[in-house]
């Protein structure tokens, strides 16, 4: 292997690391490994299994130096260390002139796209994957969105592109410009992700993640092509909306490594997909559930404040075609990290203050529950809850009720009626709370 630039300790932290050559020319160009299913641990082999709601790509940071680093990985630099990288999510206050249309202040993420090179045995690669909705750049951070840990990799002294589908139960929401709304500052705007090794080779096996190409030779940080509200790229592979030529390396039980680092910079001369040297950044890109459904439903019944201040808010989009069977429900402004069950009748009403709750109940007679496997969550750092058909989490066919049958069919002409209970404090005392009622009339 050839080493390429030395790796440097890098702005905008000052560490105290000496140079630390650990970039490698890879091996051989990357091979598209296929599907790996979080939800079930298995991974289906040179195929992409994403389904037609992850047609969104909201992240793209894939242009190819040719170069793999093994900082914090396996058999390099501090093994078994944590990377954080960053890169920004545009909502609709966002300011840059670059992006073309951003419609979502919350990202229902349901797939992510990584690449790395591992020279360990066949099937042995695994990788700890971590998503942080607001993220400082080249900082620790330990509040993650979510943590996903994929095993029994490919691997074999090559490189690969894998795809990582979290249908089925991963999925997770992250808010748009850091969950706080554009504050035109990547101090608050970005969000960040980490990947550490969860691999079983020897810790002397090389494995680390493949780096990113120049910015320069696919348009710059600002444009976001390759994704949904930039465009296509010009070139092959693209730049991350918001990257910084540099990342975090966390050492575990306090290593005196920790710092940030970059690769001593890079120069491109020959525009596009001439690289020359590796960007600090490395290969990520994100999927979201298809970001461009009409909202439907009429609101009804309002909500009490919750714990934050603001009110639970229950909003419905996709097809009112009860055929269609293609609904998300999503209630936002809701406190972190609370359980919360979706509840339905076909029956209106205001009951205030049910057994002691803070909100007004909405849905009155025979109410049912979504309690099923997968449809109880917790509100994510962005304070949301989603239930969506496309995800197979529920299906217009099949509405839960409490008499028997236990569910029935959405039809033309027929009303059902929606609300979010959830849990919450009051006065330091734990409650219950409601989002507002939001009826969907059938077509």
């Amino acid at each position: 292997m050839i080493a390429a630039p030395a790796l440097l300790p890098g702005a905008p932290l000052a560490t105290a690391q000496q140079q630390i050559p650990n970039v490698q020319k890879a091996p051989s160009a990357a091979k598209y490994a296929g599907t790996y299913h979080a939800q079930t641990g298995t991974w289906t082999r040179r195929t992409n299994q994403f389904g037609p709601s992850l047609t969104d790509i909201i992240f793209s940071n894939t242009a190819a130096s040719g170069y793999f680093s093994s900082a914090g990985g396996n058999g390099g630099f501090a093994p078994g260390s944590e990377n954080f990288d960053e890169g920004g999510l545009p909502g609709l206050t966002n300011g840059n002139p670059f992006a073309i249309g951003p419609n979502r202040d919350t990202y229902r993420v349901n797939g992510f796209q990584i690449s790395y090179c591992d020279f360990g045995p066949a099937l042995s690669a695994g990788w700890e994957i971590s998503f942080y909705e607001q993220y400082a750049p080249c900082t620790f951070a330990d509040n993650p969105v979510t943590r996903i840990t994929t095993t029994g990799l490919p691997a074999g002294g090559i490189c690969w592109v894998i795809d990582i589908d979290l249908t089925g139960g991963q999925e997770f929401d992250i808010g748009a410009d850091g969950g706080n709304g554009w504050q035109n500052d990547t101090l608050t705007d970005s969000f960040g992700w980490s990947f550490r090794y969860a691999g079983s080779s020897a810790a002397t096996d090389q494995a680390g993640f493949q780096l990113a190409g120049d910015p320069d030779s696919t348009g710059g940080v600002l444009a976001g092509f390759g994704t949904y509200y930039g465009g296509p790229s010009p070139c092959l592979g693209s730049t991350g909306y918001l990257i910084d030529d540099f990342w975090w390396l966390e050492e575990p039980a306090g290593g005196l490594s920790s710092g940030c680092f970059f690769f001593g910079g890079y120069s491109n001369a020959n525009g596009c997909n001439a690289s020359f040297n590796p960007h600090a950044s490395w290969h990520m890109q994100i999927l979201a559930e298809a970001l461009d459904q009409p909202s439907i439903g009429m609101d009804y019944c309002a909500s009490n404040p919750n714990s934050t201040g603001g009110t639970t808010t229950l909003t419905a989009s996709g097809s009112e075609v009860a055929l269609d069977d293609s609904v998300a429900l999503l209630a936002s402004s809701m406190p972190v990290g609370v359980a919360g069950i979706f509840i339905t009748s076909q029956t209106q009403g205001v009951v205030a203050n049910p057994g002691g709750s803070a909100g007004n109940l909405c849905v009155v007679g025979d109410v049912g529950r979504f309690v099923q496997p997968g449809q109880i969550k917790v509100s994510s750092a962005s304070g949301t809850i989603g239930l969506s058909t496309t995800l197979g989490e529920w299906s217009t066919a099949n509405i839960p009720q409490a008499s028997p049958p236990v569910s029935y069919a959405a039809m033309a002409g027929l009303t059902s009626n929606f609300q979010l209970w959830h849990r919450d404090s009051d006065m330091g005392g734990a409650t219950s709370n409601f989002s507002n009622g939001l009826a969907i009339t059938w077509l």
